[in-house]
């Protein structure tokens, strides 16, 4: 587990100065695990008590709407994934989160979080900045898909993200992107005649 923990420590180091202390404390608090592609992370409805880094790996949120999987968001390496509203709240998921390839987390849990909050004030700031960094995140995907039309998501998502396009199944994209596949696809096929001319 000592590979996972350096991939850990690294992105952490990103946001925060990590001090001896608070580092010991939290190794002794994670859980490694590995999940299958398809394997659930947490299942809508089902009580949201833990948050995981994503050492390697990608995940889809989706949500069932009307008997149809709509997929909300992708979380790859060096992301922290849960339903993070939910797991804050204590409350069941809004929505299921789904290995998309063999994925190996850190995972940890509510109650751990909390005590790493009150012993460690730096662990308190890195919570903060994290939860700043998802909510821009959020208001974005939101804005996008209140705003823009499908073919600016398009573009959007292909610059900022361009590795999901290499990673995600298209069915998925299209999803996301609030459109359906035969739609991606004549916008793709539209999008590369423009790139030619």
């Amino acid at each position: 587990m000592q590979n996972q923990l350096d991939v850990l420590r690294a992105s952490m180091q990103q946001w925060i100065p990590l001090d001896e202390a608070l580092w010991a404390d939290l190794q002794q608090r994670l859980h490694y695990r590995i999940y299958q592609k398809r394997q659930v992370l947490i299942a809508e409805g089902q009580l949201s008590r833990e948050i995981a880094f994503v050492v390697c790996g990608a995940f889809r949120y989706h949500k069932d709407i009307d008997g149809e999987e709509v997929t909300t968001y992708f979380s790859f390496e060096n992301d922290w994934i849960g339903a993070y509203a939910d797991f804050v709240r204590q409350s069941p998921s809004e929505v299921t989160i789904e290995a998309m390839e063999t994925s190996e987390l850190l995972v940890l849990s509510y109650d751990d979080m909390q005590a790493l909050y009150q012993k460690h004030p730096m662990f308190e700031r890195f919570g903060r900045l994290i939860a700043e960094h998802l909510l821009t995140c959020f208001g974005d995907r939101m804005a996008s898909l209140l705003l823009k039309t499908p073919e600016e998501r398009y573009e959007k998502t292909l610059a900022d993200n361009r590795h999901y396009f290499e990673r995600v199944p298209q069915h998925y994209i299209a999803s996301y992107l609030g459109i359906r596949p035969e739609s991606l696809s004549r916008l793709r096929n539209r999008m590369m005649r423009k790139a030619v001319l």
